[in-house]
């Protein structure tokens, strides 16, 4: 894990018939542009599905199966803002275009947006310039992105999911 992405956290909360667990990846890119005075934003968040790991084996292999979230197929996970809507203090309202299982539609999440000016400590975590901390908590049908496996169409995985992005980012 590199430097930058020992900050970032990618997880998906799933429930089965039998257990409820997490999955997780480090590995993210994003591109994201904050204006701090006029509080709004833009930007791209990306994850590769096959990198996200429950701490069973067996059990990331049937995620990543055709018979469950199908990342080996379709292994981007997207999201693309398109507008973002200030709330109060550092809460925003996320629109945008999740893609997940090749299928893109529209959802919104909730975030908490912290932007830190260049200090000592901004430097102490590595960066070179301003820095941009972002918690976004995404909920999701998975039968609306073509996923098969949910208890909306007789499988043994619950249809709803929550998807939670946290990263860090610098303008330098």
């Amino acid at each position: 894990m590199t430097e930058h992405n020992k900050h970032n956290a990618v997880t998906i909360e799933l429930k089965t018939v039998a257990e409820n667990f997490t999955g997780r990846t480090n590995t993210l890119s994003r591109s994201v542009i904050f204006d701090p005075q006029a509080n709004t934003g833009s930007g791209t968040i990306a994850i590769k599905g096959t990198t996200i790991q429950t701490g069973i084996t067996k059990r990331d292999e049937h995620m990543r199966s055709v018979d469950w979230l199908n990342f080996n197929a379709n292994p981007d996970v997207k999201f693309v803002v398109t507008t973002v809507k200030h709330l109060q203090a550092n809460l925003y309202q996320v629109n945008g275009n999740l893609t997940l299982n090749g299928v893109t539609k529209a959802i919104t999440a909730n975030a908490t947006v912290r932007h830190t000016p260049a200090n000592a400590t901004t430097r102490a975590l590595g960066a070179k310039g301003d820095v941009l901390g972002v918690i976004a908590k995404f909920k999701m049908k998975l039968s609306e992105f073509g996923v098969k496996n949910t208890t909306a169409n007789g499988g043994r995985v619950n249809n709803d999911a929550a998807l939670t992005v946290k990263f860090i980012a610098s303008n330098k």
